[in-house]
């Protein structure tokens, strides 16, 4: 078997697509075009009787309006252009170059700028159209329609762009985009049992798999952004193997690095290629399915406001509050063990797993490096661990709790802080330790 990974392939080229600027714009403008060819075919053989409002113009008139609205569409285009240039310039100092790609996948701004566009086109094409004996009216009154429902547009868009590019509303599409990525990678409801079962020989499995597998290196350099589980398993299954991953997504490969074991290593020849496939590699990271590259995001913005040039403690607060959000959200799911097996229940597939440990680490170890200086990032990472241990968690999931506000406690205790700010933290912190002991 030698199934390309269509799925993952699919899953990276949707987020690559909805990433780009240009692509929802061209889409609009195709439409534009495909509309102005059909109404003014639709004028031409069935609109051969004059109607009242729109029928009222003669062809110079209808040259002159399609003429003025062609013009004014794409000088808005350029202005609008001008405005998102900024705007990028402004979030990529502010916030990050990082950052740039949410602005860049914002809908609204792809929709406005294909909307000029569509507009432009669309006039332009009616405009060849017009003939002295042959007046496309309804196509005509269908770009008057367009070029006012434009106007409504660049005022949405001058709104939407002077409050996007703000802190808070910054955080919070990070933050928003967060969720759904939880929800797909951490189901509250795994099957449990079954894993657990599969769980106890997963160390040895590992073992034999590192002594014994046959490696499986990368072809080519840069991030992995997708790895096809689906595609993996079910070449482990057609070929009777046991592979082990070494590569996440989010991970950075070099040529010639391992991705993989694979046991026997006789099958190495027939799905070595599709294995190497079933990583989809890109220049940059994406969140399909790195969530830790959403989280970075937050903890720049974080870090980027706690900086001497910026100094801006209460966006990085913004960030804390999301961040502990974020554990609140995992600390009540099910991680998943990072083991696949078949319909017997045999174990295909083992790849590294994410711990809750380590998404913890993610989100409050930066801060609370460069954060254990500023007396209210204190407090509020240390409010954060207190509201991630109301939720329901197991002792080993409180004790890192724990352990981190105790990090966080004795980095602020060693900085050289006044007596009247210690008070409130060593308050914020009995209250996060009291409220995880409490409720273990």
């Amino acid at each position: 078997m030698n199934k390309i990974p269509l799925l993952g392939r699919l899953r990276s080229l949707f987020d690559t697509l909805r990433g780009n600027y240009w692509f929802v714009p061209m889409v609009m403008a195709f439409g534009a075009g495909a509309a102005a060819f059909g109404l003014v075919e639709v004028d031409r053989r069935l609109l051969t009787e004059p109607i009242p409002w729109i029928s009222s113009t003669d062809a110079d008139g209808t040259r002159a309006v399609l003429s003025v609205i062609a013009g004014s569409m794409i000088t808005v285009t350029g202005v609008v252009f001008s405005i998102t240039v900024v705007a990028l310039t402004l979030a990529s100092s502010q916030f990050g170059p990082r950052l740039l790609r949410n602005f860049l996948r914002d809908r609204a701004n792809q929709l406005a700028f294909g909307t000029f566009v569509a507009t432009f086109l669309y006039s332009l094409l009616v405009l060849r159209a017009v003939r002295a004996d042959e007046i496309p009216h309804l196509a005509a009154t269908v770009a008057v329609v367009l070029a006012a429902a434009s106007l409504f547009v660049l005022i949405y868009f001058i709104h939407h762009t002077a409050t996007s590019i703000q802190a808070s509303s910054v955080i919070a599409a990070v933050a928003n985009e967060i969720e759904p990525h939880l929800r797909s990678l951490f189901p509250e409801q795994i099957g449990s049992e079954e894993i657990e079962r599969a769980s106890l020989s997963i160390e040895t499995s590992r073992r034999q798999l590192e002594a014994d597998g046959v490696e499986v290196r990368a072809s080519c350099e840069g991030f992995v952004r997708v790895v096809d589980e689906e595609t993996i398993l079910q070449l482990a299954v057609a070929h009777d193997a046991v592979i082990l991953l070494h590569r996440r997504p989010g991970d950075f490969i070099a040529a010639g690095s391992i991705l993989a074991r694979v046991a026997p290593g006789y099958t190495v020849e027939k799905l070595g290629s599709a294995l190497q496939e079933s990583f989809i590699v890109g220049d940059h990271r994406t969140p399909v399915q790195d969530l830790e590259f959403l989280i970075g995001q937050l903890t720049e913005i974080a870090l980027r406001a706690l900086s001497p040039g910026v100094n801006d403690p209460r966006t990085a607060i913004d960030c804390v509050y999301r961040l502990g959000a974020v554990v609140s959200s995992v600390i009540e799911r099910e991680m998943p063990s990072g083991i696949r097996h078949d319909e017997n229940g045999q174990i295909r597939v083992l790849a590294p797993p994410t711990t809750f440990e380590q998404i913890v680490a993610s989100c409050f170890d930066p801060v609370r490096r460069y954060g254990a200086g500023h007396i209210s990032v204190v407090v509020a990472t240390l409010d954060a661990l207190r509201d991630a241990g109301e939720r329901r968690a197991d002792s080993e999931r409180r004790r890192i709790l724990a352990s981190h506000a105790v990090e966080v406690h004795a980095a602020s205790v060693a900085e050289e802080l006044s007596a009247r700010d210690l008070p409130m933290i060593q308050e914020a912190f009995d209250r996060a330790m009291k409220q995880i002991e409490d409720a273990s």
